[in-house]
């Protein structure tokens, strides 16, 4: 097996420093797919960066068919800032692509990575957590179901509609696409590694680009629908609901914002109907109107899968 490290240019910063994004190109000795794995499309959920690092490093990629494009850090400014958006332009990369070459920069690294590397591959993985606070725990099943559910996860997503500008939206118009969110928040990140690393070569073998059968998936429920609760006041998240994974009613007290002067309790977020828990938060921290507050998956409109 072949590995290859080129970093693709972008552009030179103001302050004279090279913009790059780190591609890393594995080949196999055997004919396969080439896949893709990307990371930090948000600069804010780094764990996925630590997963990338360490399927490289992983003795049984020395077995792989076909070719492995890793590009660990999508977006270095956002990575470097800790911030889910840009920070020169404080744009939302996944909501810009396929980019602009002559559009603000976070246009510009979209229309790189468009070019070098979604346009390159026949199956796509990309990654995503909760970000700084939230932890979250689903798999969007979009064009490519069995590379879906091979991760292992409980619980999978196929929203209504695609999302526009997304990696996905435009790697989904030749390749099979799987989008993956678990992990993140102020906890131990081991745990979610481990379940990534373990899905993502699983996945692999469901694509044919690692030999061996893939592990049967575990009963999984598939969601049709997601709320989100953004809280409409800023303040200090007290969660009350703090793991992702369990069952919740309508109407029950998910977590309450309280004003770090008064102390007083400024809004109460409760679950929209009966659900499961998606994205949550597992420790206090501030927070502000229209965060990310709760993901709640709908249970009346699902389907169990087997």
């Amino acid at each position: 097996m072949h590995r290859t490290y080129k970093p693709i240019d972008v552009a030179h910063l103001a302050n004279g420093l090279e913009l790059a994004l780190p591609l890393h190109e594995l080949v196999g000795a055997d004919g396969g797919p080439t896949v893709g794995i990307s990371a930090a499309v948000h600069g804010d959920e780094g764990i996925g960066v630590e997963v990338i690092r360490r399927l490289a490093a992983d003795p049984e990629l020395e077995q792989l068919r076909g070719r492995l494009l890793l590009l660990p850090v999508a977006n270095p400014l956002a990575f470097q800032a800790n911030t889910r958006n840009t920070p020169l332009d404080m744009t939302n990369m996944n909501r810009v692509f396929p980019g602009d070459a002559d559009g603000w920069l976070t246009e510009q690294i979209a229309d790189v990575i468009t070019r070098e590397f979604l346009n390159a591959v026949d199956v796509h993985i990309d990654l995503h957590a909760g970000g700084l606070y939230p932890i979250v725990d689903y798999v969007y099943q979009m064009n490519a179901p069995d590379l879906s559910r091979a991760f292992g996860r409980p619980f999978l997503y196929e929203p209504p509609h695609p999302y526009e500008g997304t990696t996905t939206q435009v790697s989904g118009e030749h390749a099979r696409t799987v989008v993956v969110e678990l992990g993140g928040g102020l906890v131990a990140q081991e745990p979610y590694v481990e379940l990534s690393l373990r899905g993502l070569k699983n996945v692999l073998r469901a694509a044919g680009a690692l030999s061996g059968a893939p592990e049967t998936p575990p009963a999984q429920t598939l969601l049709h629908r997601i709320e989100t609760v953004r809280p409409h006041e800023g303040g200090l998240l007290l969660p009350v609901v703090d793991q992702v994974g369990g069952n919740v009613r309508t109407g029950e007290l998910l977590g309450r914002v309280v004003s770090p002067f008064t102390f007083a309790v400024l809004e109460e977020l409760r679950a929209p109907y009966d659900g499961v828990m998606i994205l949550t938060h597992p420790t206090l921290h501030r927070i502000e109107p229209g965060d990310y507050g709760y993901m709640v998956g709908e249970l009346a409109t699902s389907e169990a899968l087997r």
